[in-house]
C-alpha cells in the first residue's frame, strides 16, 4: 500500500477545490479541513484503523483514503499539511 500523498497547503486545497467545484463553499471547506485535521492530530482513526484522509474527510466524511476511494495507492493524490 503506497500511502505517499503530495502535501499541499489548506489554503491551496481549498483554492484548487473550489476551482474544480464551484457548488462549493470555501469557508465550509475550511472549517471542515480544520476539524478533520484536528481530529487527526489528536489520533482519531477511521473505522477500518486506519489514518483519516483530511483532504477526502472534508469533501465527504470521516475516513482513510482505501475506504473514500477504494484505491490503495495515494501517490497522485494530496492531503493537507
Amino acid at each position: 500500500m503506497n500511502l505517499f500523498f503530495k502535501n499541499i497547503s489548506i489554503n491551496e486545497f481549498v483554492k484548487s477545490t473550489i476551482q474544480s467545484n464551484p457548488d462549493l463553499n470555501s469557508q465550509e471547506l475550511t472549517e471542515s479541513l480544520l476539524h478533520f485535521k484536528k481530529m487527526k492530530d489528536n489520533g482519531e482513526l477511521c473505522i477500518c484503523g486506519n489514518p483519516l484522509w483530511v483532504a477526502g474527510s472534508a469533501i465527504v466524511g470521516k475516513g482513510c483514503f482505501t475506504c473514500i476511494t477504494g484505491e490503495t495507492d495515494s501517490s497522485n493524490d494530496y492531503e493537507v499539511e
